[in-house]
């Protein structure tokens, strides 16, 4: 597995890279140079090793980490399949993220599958994500952001049993500034340096758990060391601004060839743009419980 599996070592890990933190006076110009080319290697180098294993699968939303993802395993001809998930509610408007999803899939050539899940089908999936986190993870995040990435990945499965080497963008947004509390934080650097270091227990034991039911292996290029050393020593100023997050690696992604359109696309986490986390809640309410948590608690 390419994720982190102890919480010591990782803990230990960003302690150690915070220690030797030292900020950059690069110009902005050689920095957007160098992420990109550390992350293209970085994408490519964990590639490979996938393919030693089996058929890679990439978690699609159309934002800019997992379209940055696709496109450099398309740039460099290597075979992958994308899926993007979405609960629907007939009433409701199509989920964001499948919507969003369409225009990069299509106009960037990619081998792209969509679901769109019923209610009953979300009942399910709750219930297998539930039980397979178990009480110590199953919160109302854990189930709405690990509810989206079970039903992704059985329908991969589904397209292909020999995908089991699936990517996505995780870390991504702790390296770049990219959550509402980085914008609303006084000093945003040190805040991204405090989400990696809890990411252990607020992501990584998730995924861990999803990938151990499910026989994947989950590939995460955005926690690689090196990328994440480097990434933290880029000025604060050149990640967030008052109106836009991710601007360094939104900028990357442009110079490696993605479109501006699709590089600077706005994305909302995987539990809203999936819309999984409304799926949750309405069958809250339907089995008579006022909070997720409970219906939550119900389903343990």
């Amino acid at each position: 597995m390419n994720l982190p599996t102890d919480k010591k070592i990782w803990e230990e890990l960003i302690s150690s890279l915070k220690s030797e933190e030292k900020i950059t006076s690069e110009s902005k110009e050689n920095i957007i140079k160098e992420l990109a080319k550390r992350t293209e290697e970085t994408i490519l180098s964990q590639a490979k090793t996938a393919l030693t294993k089996g058929k890679i699968g990439v978690l699609f939303s159309g934002g800019v980490d997992s379209t940055l993802i696709a496109f450099i395993l398309k740039k460099h001809n290597i075979p992958f399949k994308t899926l993007t998930i979405g609960f629907w509610d007939e009433d409701q408007k199509l989920p964001e993220d499948i919507v969003e999803s369409r225009e990069p899939a299509k106009e960037l050539g990619f081998d792209h599958k969509e679901s769109i899940l019923s209610f009953e089908d979300m009942k399910e999936i709750f219930e297998e994500t539930v039980k397979l986190l178990g009480p110590e993870l199953a919160n109302a995040v854990n189930v709405g952001v690990g509810s989206v990435e079970v039903a992704g990945i059985k329908e991969l499965l589904k397209i292909d049993p020999e995908i089991t080497e699936i990517f996505g963008g995780l870390g991504s947004e702790e390296l770049f500034a990219g959550y509402k509390r980085h914008a609303d934080a006084s000093d945003k650097h040190e805040e991204c340096w405090t989400g990696l270091n809890s990411m252990f227990t607020r992501d990584l034991l998730r995924d861990i758990a999803i990938a151990n039911h499910l026989k994947i292996n989950f590939y995460t290029p955005f926690l690689d060391k090196d990328l994440i050393s480097f990434s933290m020593n880029i000025p604060i100023e050149y990640k967030i601004s008052d109106s836009m997050s991710k601007i360094i690696i939104r900028e990357s992604a442009m110079l490696l060839g993605l479109p501006e359109k699709f590089s600077f696309r706005p994305k909302r986490a995987a539990q809203y743009g999936a819309r999984t986390d409304h799926a949750l809640a309405k069958l809250a309410r339907q089995k008579g419980f006022k909070y997720k948590k409970d219906y939550i608690a119900s389903l343990l």
